[in-house]
């Protein structure tokens, strides 16, 4: 009876026939898709599934870490060359100061040498000729070596010749001793001076 029943039926009812059981079949794949999905994963899965974003995400902080060392190598190699940029100069400007201490060493001696006549001697012309001596270097050789300590001592001392103060041998010698230790002061402090600081610490006649 169902076979004559197929068989009596139109095209239009086996074309509908068919379409049904199209639609029967995919319901049918569509529920054994959603069981699959709807299945526990193992739970390696998710971790399976971060490995590309783990991997990436360790790359990049290598990359980054490598610039940040980088850069940090390009800081210290500029504050090096800086620092032995700085030293070469230093060593530079002491080798420039050499001949001028030994300048201001002589110049020194010259000045102290004078005064202590001066203060010292009882014959009227070495005592003239130390005088002539001490004021050519005060206003000559010495303002171009000394340092205001020395100028300072330099100025006391001058004042007991020009009759600014009434000295005695006595008063003469201290003032002389005073001279001598800030030459001796003087030249130590120059000995590690640059140029530029040297001529920071002499007094400026203008």
């Amino acid at each position: 009876m169902a076979e004559k029943t197929i068989h009596e039926s139109t095209p239009e009812q086996v074309l509908q026939l068919a379409q049904l059981e199209k639609i029967r079949l995919e319901n049918e794949k569509l529920k054994l898709e959603l069981s699959e999905h709807q299945k526990a994963k193992p739970w390696y899965i998710p971790l399976i599934q971060m490995v590309p974003i783990i991997t990436a995400l360790v790359a990049l902080a290598g990359f980054l870490w490598g610039v940040v060392q980088y850069r940090d190598q390009q800081d210290k190699n500029r504050a090096a060359q800086e620092q032995q940029s700085l030293r070469e100069q230093a060593t530079a400007e002491q080798e420039f100061m050499k001949p001028w201490l030994e300048s201001q060493r002589e110049i020194y001696l010259e000045a102290l040498s004078a005064a202590s006549i001066i203060a010292n001697s009882t014959d009227p012309l070495k005592i003239q000729a130390a005088t002539d001596d001490f004021w050519q270097l005060y206003q000559g050789k010495m303002i171009l070596v000394e340092t205001r300590s020395v100028s300072g001592a330099m100025v006391d001392f001058g004042n007991c010749l020009d009759d600014t103060e009434k000295c005695d041998k006595e008063k003469m010698n201290e003032r002389c001793r005073a001279l001598a230790t800030a030459m001796a002061e003087s030249m130590a402090a120059t000995a590690k001076m640059t140029y530029s600081q040297f001529v920071e610490n002499q007094f400026q006649y203008r």
